[in-house]
C-alpha cells in the first residue's frame, strides 16, 4: 500500500498538481477514496476552516427556527459534515444541536 501512495504523490509532483484523487469501488458495496494533496494547499472546490465555521454557524442559527423537519434534517447533515471536516465530534440529534451552547 505504501508503494501505491508514493506513486500517487509522485504523479502529483510530475503533474505539478496540488492534489490527486483515486477511487476504488468494491463488490461489497463500499468505495475507497484516497486523496494525495499538497500540505496547506487551498483549492477551489474546498472550504477552509473559516468558511466551514461560517456554514456551521449559519446552519445552527437556522436549525429549530422553523417547524420544518426536512429543513432541520438537512441542516443537521450539513452541520455534521462541517464538524467532521473541522475535526470536531459529530452531533447525535437535532435536539443536541438546539440545546448546545456553541
Amino acid at each position: 500500500m505504501a508503494n501505491q501512495l508514493d506513486a500517487m504523490v509522485s504523479q502529483c509532483q510530475r503533474m505539478n498538481a496540488g492534489k490527486i484523487r483515486m477511487s476504488f469501488k468494491r463488490k461489497d458495496g463500499y468505495t475507497i477514496e484516497i486523496t494525495a494533496r499538497r500540505t496547506e494547499g487551498k483549492f477551489d472546490d474546498e472550504f477552509g476552516d473559516k468558511e466551514l465555521k461560517y456554514i456551521k454557524k449559519s446552519m445552527i442559527d437556522k436549525i429549530g427556527s422553523e417547524s420544518n423537519k426536512e429543513a432541520d434534517d438537512i441542516a443537521f447533515d450539513i452541520i455534521n459534515v462541517c464538524q467532521e471536516l473541522l475535526g470536531e465530534p459529530q452531533f447525535n440529534s437535532v435536539d443536541e444541536i438546539v440545546n448546545s451552547t456553541l
